[in-house]
């Protein structure tokens, strides 16, 4: 299953003409995993042609209006389309006190569960085949990265056998997790649909807002995807060293020191129309770099590595 990134706002600070505040949403089989929900978000979420999905989890980098303000919205339209399914809300305690306030204020008593989860250095959310791990960065007091990171398995599933041997779907999951399973009187082996290696784990790193952090370097080390705020050009290092953001520059470095795969820079001041020379800037340091665009797509392919690929590196 591959796993869809979309950059619903990469604007820094406020809105422009093309671009949203910032929010990037992760899509990995039907759930919907959001980090940052600035204003405007559901807009562009529909712009895209997407839906909320059937699980919904919110990770919240810190409390600045530009990274919140489309959330209370977004539960009102949920509660409008009668949602019943649990939404998880990941954060610095203090949003949950917004999120009572908003609530009670409107006077509306939500049809779903909100499920609080508050964030510190260092917490690590397990959601079974993968995990968020939180790293507090050099922005505000409670500023958040996070790495979204699949557990790595030693075997997959023979999907094309169990097509081939006309296998009931019914049985795929038991087969997977080892199980022999009979069904009409015909037994189906676990050991006979399960390939034995590895199947890549996936990881993506948000930085959220920050400053050069070596807490960022390390939780983005070998990571498949790091998606780095870039507020400036380098020429205004001491801009972003005062209001403790990062240059194009400073991200590629970061990209490089953490040997990362791919670097997409996000989060650009309202002043850059044209974001091409921070790319520029950034390439010339870390060569893999991209800048995102609202409404853009990354697909990381689901890659199942085998042990004679593991053995030739």
């Amino acid at each position: 299953m591959d796993i869809e990134i979309r950059f619903l706002g990469t604007s820094a600070g406020v809105p422009t003409a093309e671009r949203n505040v910032s929010s990037i949403l992760v899509r990995r089989k039907g759930e919907s995993i959001f980090f940052d929900f600035g204003e405007g978000t559901q807009r562009q979420l529909f712009n895209a042609g997407l839906g909320f999905g059937k699980t919904i989890r919110i990770f919240i980098t810190h409390i600045h209006g530009d990274h919140i303000l489309g959330l209370f919205p977004a539960l009102q339209t949920l509660s409008l389309f009668k949602r019943t399914s649990r939404v998880s809300i990941h954060g610095p305690p203090k949003l949950f006190t917004l999120i009572d306030y908003f609530i009670e204020y409107i006077e509306n008593d939500l049809p779903f569960e909100l499920e609080y989860n508050p964030v510190y250095d260092g917490v690590v959310f397990d959601y079974g085949e993968y995990v968020v791990r939180a790293v507090r960065n050099s922005h505000t007091s409670w500023s958040f990265s996070y790495r979204f990171e699949e557990k790595i398995r030693s075997w997959s599933f023979d999907v094309y056998r169990a097509v081939r041997d006309g296998v009931p779907k019914s049985a795929w999951r038991s087969l997977a997790e080892g199980r022999d399973v009979t069904i009409d009187g015909r037994l189906y082996r676990a050991k006979d649909y399960i390939i034995e290696g590895a199947v890549h784990r996936r990881s993506i790193v948000v930085s959220g807002d920050t400053m050069p952090h070596e807490k960022v370097v390390e939780l983005s080390r070998d990571a498949d995807v790091l998606i780095h705020e870039s507020t400036f050009l380098d020429e205004l290092r001491d801009r972003a060293l005062l209001t403790k953001h990062t240059t194009a520059v400073q991200a590629a470095e970061i990209a490089r020191e953490a040997d990362v795969k791919i670097l997409v820079l996000t989060h650009f001041s309202a002043r850059y129309r044209d974001v091409s020379h921070l790319v520029s800037e950034a390439r010339k340091i870390f060569p893999a770099t991209f800048s995102a665009e609202d409404l853009d797509s990354l697909v990381i392919p689901y890659v199942k590595r085998f042990p004679h690929v593991l053995e030739s590196g």
